[in-house]
């Protein structure tokens, strides 16, 4: 089962960025870049330093986002679940996706999907940054496994 994490995470910032402008509605027309991702430190408390999100939608009635992710090479995003499915595509990097604590590898290209309330963490491997593409069905939230 190849699946990567949230970090994908990453989705982290669309519900969590109170104060930052918000993005247009899953309706509406946009292209979007990588190359132009805006980039912001969620106040998530609990996440690793120096994830990064960049908001790309909302679905004001689900509270559902799409955005990218980005966790620093050599970093851990902790085990964790969330109330909502995640889906989540890897654009760049490489690392391992545990999920229900069965490990598998994570590489540019691999697409995984997290169920709602199933435990996952995404190990980033060292010497590139691990790029996400999430869509979140609804509200981001982070439940952190101790």
């Amino acid at each position: 089962m190849k699946r990567l994490s949230s970090l994908a995470l990453a989705f982290i910032a669309v519900a969590a960025l109170a104060d930052a402008p918000k993005p247009p509605g899953m309706e509406d027309a946009q292209v979007t870049q990588l190359g132009d991702a805006k980039w912001v430190a969620p106040p998530v408390p609990g996440l690793p330093a120096g994830v990064m999100a960049s908001p790309l939608a909302v679905d004001a009635a689900s509270g559902g986002s799409v955005g990218y992710a980005k966790i620093p090479a050599g970093t851990t995003f902790p085990m964790h679940f969330h109330s909502a499915t995640e889906l989540t595509l890897c654009i760049s990097g490489k690392g391992t996706l545990t999920v229900d604590g069965k490990p598998g590898p994570v590489t540019a290209g691999t697409y995984f999907v997290i169920p709602a309330k199933v435990h996952h963490k995404l190990e980033c491997a060292a010497g590139a940054d691990c790029i996400l593409f999430t869509r979140r069905t609804g509200k981001t939230d982070y439940n952190w496994v101790k």
